[in-house]
C-alpha cells in the first residue's frame, strides 16, 4: 500500500486501481421491477431502429446507419446490417464514441459528414471536447445489389443532438489525498434495467479511474478484481455486487472502508438503492460498516466526511468587505443583518483588497495593502498573522478543505502559486501558470482539482488541472487541460454551428462537485453573465443578463448553491432564483466558506 493510500486509509478508520481496457456495457441480466428509479431520458422520443431497406439510396443508407449508431442496442446488430459483411465484422462499435454537429449530405456522389467534431468518449466513457472543422467521405460499396458502408468511422457516431438526448453522465467515485471522494463522470446511454445500470457503474468503477484523473487519485479496489457473475442485482433496495478477486480478503478495515465507500456513493445514483451488500465469491463481504444482521451497507453508515462537498460550511454566512472592513452578513432575515467581525480586520485597520473563509467559518485569510501581502486570522478576533509579503498582485486567496491556504501572486516578475500551512508558505510548481495571466482560480471542494481562468493576448481561457500530493507536504498541479467554453454538447445554450462563443472571463467559482460557475462574456466589452460549466465542458449552459449593473466577482455556498455577486458599482446581490436580491452597498468582495 502506498504512503498516499495509507494516508487516506488513516483518514477513512478515523472518519468512521487498476484494470486497463474498454469498459464494455453489460446487455443482459435480471430484468427486475424496480419502483422510483426515473428513466435516465424522460423527454426522449423512443426511435424503433429499422434495418436497410431494399433499393436504398447511399444517402439513406448513411442515414440510417448513423441512427442505429444513436441508438443504444447489444451488439449494434441493426447497425452492422448498413456494413458489408468483412466491415461488420471488423468493426468494434464499444471502442469509443464521437459526436458531430451536422447531418449527412449528398456531394458530387459521395455521402459527407461536412462540419464539426463535437467531442468524444474514450474506452473508458469519459467526455473530452474536440472542438474542430471536419470532412468525412463515407465509403459505399455494392454488395449483393444495394449499398452498403464499407470502412465504417473507427467506433460510434453520434449527432450532437442525439447525443443530448439520449446520454447521460454519471460520477464513478475515487479517493483523493486531500481526504475526500472525488468524482470522476462517464456517459451512459439510457438504460432502463436497473440490474444493468448499476453493473454498468460498477464495471467501470472497478476498471479504475480515468486517464486524466488517475494522477491525482487512488482506488481501493485491488487489483484483479471483477464481477464474478458479470452483473449487479437489485431486490428490496439491497445491491449485491458479486466480486471475485485474489486481492479482496488482504485488504485491513481502512481498505474495506474505501472500498465500500467507492461503491457505495457510485451506486447511489441508482434512485432506490439503500443498502449495498458486497459479496466475495459469493460470500457476504464484511466492512466495518455493515449491519451485522446480514452484512449489508446502508447507504447513510458512509462517513460524510467522505462526501466530495464538505459537510461543514453549509449554514456559515457570507462575508464580505465593506468600506475595507470585513463583516458578516445573516442569510435568513427579510432585512440583511450586517455585523463586523471581532478584531483588527473588522475595525478597518487594514484595508482588505480580497478575502477567503475557511469550511468552519472560524477563519480568515485577506489579501491586503494593495494586493502585496496575505495575511491569516486563526479565530475570529486574533491578531491577523502576515504569511506572505514580498508579492504583488496577489489574486483572492482560498482556504481549502485540508485547511491549506492557496494563494496566486507576482515575485520578481513571474506569477507563483503558494499554499500556505500555518505560517509556512511553499512554492507550488504548477506548468499551466506558463499558459498566461491568472486572473481567478478555485480548487475543488474535493480538494483534488483546480480551475483557474488564464488570459493570453485578448482572450480568457478557462483550465481544470490536477491537485497532485506525494507525501505529507509536497503539492503540485500538473496535466492542465482547456475546457473549450465555445461550445457545449449536453444541455448547452449554444451550438458548435451556432456563432455563440465565450470570449472573456473574469471569475471562476465551484457550484458542486462537476460544476463551475463563470463569469463569462462574448466579448472583452461584456455584458458578463453567469455561465455553468461541467468539467469537461460537455454542457456550458449562460443565463441572461440581468439588472442595470455587471458582476465583477462571484462566491457560491456550496450544497445550497446560493450565488452572491459583487458588482462594478460595489454592491452586493443573490440569487433568489426569480429575482437577485440586493444585499449590499460599499461592497468590493465577497466569500462564502471554501
Amino acid at each position: 500500500m502506498s504512503s498516499a493510500r495509507r494516508c487516506l486509509a488513516l483518514l477513512v478508520a478515523m472518519a468512521l486501481l487498476t484494470l486497463t481496457g474498454c469498459v464494455s456495457l453489460p446487455t443482459t441480466g435480471p430484468i427486475e421491477k424496480v419502483e422510483g428509479l426515473e428513466p435516465a431520458c424522460q423527454s426522449c422520443v423512443n426511435v424503433d431502429v429499422a434495418p436497410p431497406q431494399p433499393g436504398g439510396s447511399k444517402l439513406d443508407v448513411v442515414r440510417g446507419f448513423l441512427l442505429a449508431n444513436a441508438n443504444y442496442q447489444a451488439g449494434y446488430t441493426v447497425a452492422k446490417q448498413y456494413l458489408t459483411r468483412s466491415a461488420a465484422e471488423r468493426w468494434s462499435p464499444e471502442d469509443s464514441v464521437t459526436i458531430y454537429s451536422d447531418p449527412p449530405q449528398a456531394e458530387d456522389g459521395q455521402v459527407v459528414l461536412n462540419g464539426r467534431f463535437v467531442g468524444f468518449l474514450d474506452k473508458d466513457l469519459s467526455f473530452t471536447t474536440q472542438a474542430r472543422k471536419f470532412k468525412y467521405a463515407f465509403d459505399l460499396v455494392q454488395e449483393d445489389g444495394e449499398w452498403r458502408i464499407g470502412t465504417p468511422f473507427p467506433g460510434l457516431l453520434i449527432q450532437q443532438d442525439a447525443f443530448t438526448s439520449r446520454y447521460t453522465a454519471y460520477n464513478l467515485y475515487f479517493p483523493g489525498s486531500a481526504g475526500a471522494l472525488v468524482p470522476d463522470p462517464i456517459y451512459l446511454p439510457p438504460l432502463r434495467n436497473p440490474a444493468i445500470f448499476a453493473s454498468s457503474l460498477v464495471k467501470a468503477l472497478l476498471d479504475g479511474p480515468s486517464k486524466w484523473l488517475a494522477p491525482a487519485v487512488e482506488t481501493a479496489v485491488p487489483e484483479g478484481t471483477s464481477l464474478s457473475v458479470g452483473s449487479v442485482t437489485i431486490a428490496n433496495g439491497t445491491a449485491e455486487v458479486p466480486l471475485s478477486g485474489p486481492g479482496l480478503q488482504q485488504l485491513d478495515d481502512a481498505g474495506r472502508s474505501l472500498l465500500a465507500a467507492q461503491l457505495v456513493y457510485t451506486l447511489k445514483q441508482v434512485a432506490t438503492v439503500q443498502n449495498v451488500l458486497l459479496l466475495d465469491d459469493s460470500v457476504p463481504y464484511r466492512v466495518p460498516q455493515s449491519d451485522p444482521r446480514g452484512l449489508a451497507i446502508p447507504v447513510r453508515e458512509i462517513s460524510p466526511e467522505l462526501d466530495p462537498i464538505p459537510v461543514e460550511g453549509t449554514e456559515q454566512p457570507l462575508h464580505a468587505v465593506q468600506d475595507g472592513a470585513v463583516v458578516r452578513v445573516s442569510a435568513n432575515a427579510d432585512v440583511p443583518q450586517v455585523e463586523k467581525v471581532a478584531g483588527g480586520l473588522g475595525s478597518g485597520r487594514y484595508r482588505v483588497d480580497s478575502l477567503a473563509v475557511s469550511g468552519t467559518g472560524n477563519e480568515l485569510a485577506v489579501v491586503t495593502d494593495r494586493g502585496t501581502r496575505l495575511r491569516r486570522s486563526a479565530a475570529e478576533g486574533a491578531t491577523p498573522t502576515r504569511v506572505l509579503s514580498g508579492v504583488t498582485s496577489l489574486l483572492r486567496p482560498q482556504i481549502t478543505r485540508t485547511g491549506a491556504i492557496w494563494a496566486i501572486g507576482q515575485r520578481k516578475g513571474r506569477q507563483r502559486l503558494w499554499t500556505v500551512v500555518g505560517d509556512q508558505a511553499v512554492e507550488v510548481k504548477a506548468p499551466v501558470l506558463a499558459e498566461g495571466r491568472v486572473r481567478a482560480f478555485r480548487v475543488s471542494p474535493d480538494g483534488s482539482r483546480i480551475a483557474l481562468l488564464v488570459r493570453n493576448g485578448t482572450r480568457t481561457r478557462l483550465f481544470l488541472a490536477l491537485v497532485q500530493r506525494t507525501g505529507s507536504d509536497s503539492v503540485a498541479v500538473v496535466d492542465g487541460r482547456e475546457l473549450d467554453v465555445r461550445q457545449g454538447v449536453v444541455g448547452s445554450t449554444s451550438s458548435a454551428s451556432s456563432n455563440t462563443t465565450v470570449h472573456d472571463m473574469r471569475d471562476v467559482s465551484w457550484s458542486g462537485a462537476t460544476t463551475l460557475l463563470v463569469l463569462a462574456a462574448s466579448g472583452d466589452q461584456g455584458p458578463y453573465v453567469l455561465t455553468e460549466v461541467s468539467q469537461d465542458a460537455s454542457s456550458v449552459q449562460s443565463e441572461p443578463a440581468v439588472g442595470d449593473w455587471e458582476p465583477e466577482e462571484l462566491t457560491v455556498l456550496l450544497r445550497t448553491g446560493t450565488t452572491v455577486v459583487q458588482t462594478d458599482d460595489q454592491r452586493a446581490f443573490r440569487d433568489e432564483g426569480q429575482q437577485w436580491r440586493p444585499l449590499l452597498t460599499r461592497v468590493t468582495a465577497v466569500a462564502y466558506p471554501g
